[in-house]
């Protein structure tokens, strides 16, 4: 597929399935508020899949980076974050042990399982020792009937497998939550920050549909 053929086919996406709603960074100011205990805050990061940016617009980082297919997103992206506009597949231009987060919120659904471990691979390239990378994905498990609803899904994950994933690609999984939040903002996430807070805040949380998984680097890590 040439280049314009990919820039195409990535915005008509963000068009038809993933359109911009400035009401989700309330959503995301309380996410960020969440995950950011787990974010090296001295070291550089790197949001995987960033679509609109809110996650590397509302994260405290020292240096931010943020990679898409689609050119047309970087005028959502802070002023202080450097576009990496590249297909995901492709070697990261960052140098081995150069970030200290690496950051994918519905990711890595979009390709299939050998494809999420080349991307892996090259994540553990460039993550520090002891870096993390953060994880936030569909979970089959809860939302088999509407997992498949976004055409360009190509794998499916439950919490389980998706840890099978990271272990088998050198990775070692820190924290998990299996049920961390609904499966969409499109319709059942509250919209006030408040909200939000309180949600994460519940030790059972209805209508879940993605996981959240932490994961460093393993000494022993295979590729």
């Amino acid at each position: 597929m040439s280049q314009s053929a990919i820039d195409t086919y990535s915005s008509v996406y963000h068009r038809v399935r993933f359109g911009f709603d400035p009401e989700r960074a309330k959503v995301w100011r309380a996410l960020c508020r969440y995950l950011q205990p787990w974010v090296n805050e001295e070291s550089p990061l790197l949001d995987l899949g960033a679509g609109y940016g809110e996650f590397s617009r509302f994260i405290h980082s020292p240096e931010k980076w943020a990679l898409d297919l689609n050119p047309d997103l970087i005028q959502y992206w802070g002023e202080d974050v450097r576009p990496v506009i590249q297909p995901a597949l492709d070697a990261l231009p960052m140098a081995a042990c150069a970030m200290g987060t690496v950051f994918a919120s519905n990711f890595f659904e979009h390709f299939a399982v050998e494809e999420g471990r080349q991307i892996l691979k090259e994540v553990r390239r460039v993550l520090q020792p002891g870096g993390r990378l953060i994880v936030v994905q569909p979970n089959f498990r809860l939302e088999p009937r509407r997992y498949f609803d976004d055409y360009t899904h190509k794998t499916a994950y439950t919490d389980t497998g998706f840890t099978g994933l990271l272990e088998a690609s050198g990775f070692r999984v820190v924290h998990a939550e299996p049920r961390f939040t609904p499966y969409s903002m499109k319709s059942r996430w509250p919209k006030a920050e408040w909200m939000v807070d309180l949600y994460l805040a519940l030790p059972y949380r209805p209508l879940a549909g993605q996981f959240l998984v932490i994961a460093e680097p393993s000494r022993e890590g295979r590729n």
